[in-house]
């Protein structure tokens, strides 16, 4: 998990009425991830297919449509589950809500279940966003993995390198080649892992 709480600023309004030109800097402000879900750009080919999120619907706060403050970038799964999905707004992480992304650090919201990288929801805000906006897709799961797969494998290599410096047991050797290949193996299984399926994204029947 790796979310990062983004940075607004209503100073940094930009002229003209069209939030779509505004992509690149709502990006940066977003640190160029999904405020939902943490993912990054490069599991969905680019900023192109994301998409610009208004936090406060603009079916209903039609006064806030082009406000900064209230744009975020979104991955297309889940801008789509949200839609136009508004509970109500609090403070209280523990009401059912959509935290700002510019004021909660999503991190504090989730724990993480190492044993298969799902999460779950320390409020009940947290556990409304987990079910509404399907945060324990096979997607999401296989990223999480990935990222902790990724630092072991870089953990392992330096002390792979360092064992073949000062050892000269061939046994101990093959066994650890053996495990860094088994972790490369699993980071390689990405193309054979379905984003979501059709059910799953109409699921909230939008």
């Amino acid at each position: 998990m790796n979310w990062k709480q983004a940075s607004k600023d209503p100073k940094n309004q930009p002229s003209g009425d069209d939030p779509s030109l505004w992509k690149e800097q709502i990006a940066e402000e977003c640190f160029r991830q999904c405020v939902y879900c943490a993912i990054g750009e490069r599991p969905w080919g680019g900023l192109d297919h994301y998409h610009i999120d208004h936090y406060r619907p603009e079916s209903k706060f039609k006064d806030l449509n082009i406000d900064i403050c209230n744009l975020f970038l979104a991955c297309p799964v889940c801008n789509r589950f949200k839609s136009n999905d508004w509970p109500g707004e609090s403070d209280n992480l523990e009401n059912i809500c959509y935290p700002d992304p510019s004021k909660v650090d999503y991190n504090i919201l989730f724990d993480l279940d190492s044993s298969n990288f799902s999460i779950r929801g320390k409020y009940k805000s947290a556990n409304y966003l987990i079910h509404r906006l399907y945060l324990n897709r096979p997607q999401l799961l296989y990223e999480r993995r990935e990222s902790a797969l990724l630092a072991k494998e870089s953990s392992l290599s330096d002390t792979v390198s360092q064992l073949a410096i000062a050892c000269d047991d061939n046994k101990l050797m093959k066994k650890a080649i053996e495990l860094t290949n088994k972790i490369r193996q699993h980071l390689q299984a990405r193309e054979n892992v379905r984003p979501y399926k059709l059910a799953e994204i109409r699921k909230n029947g939008s």
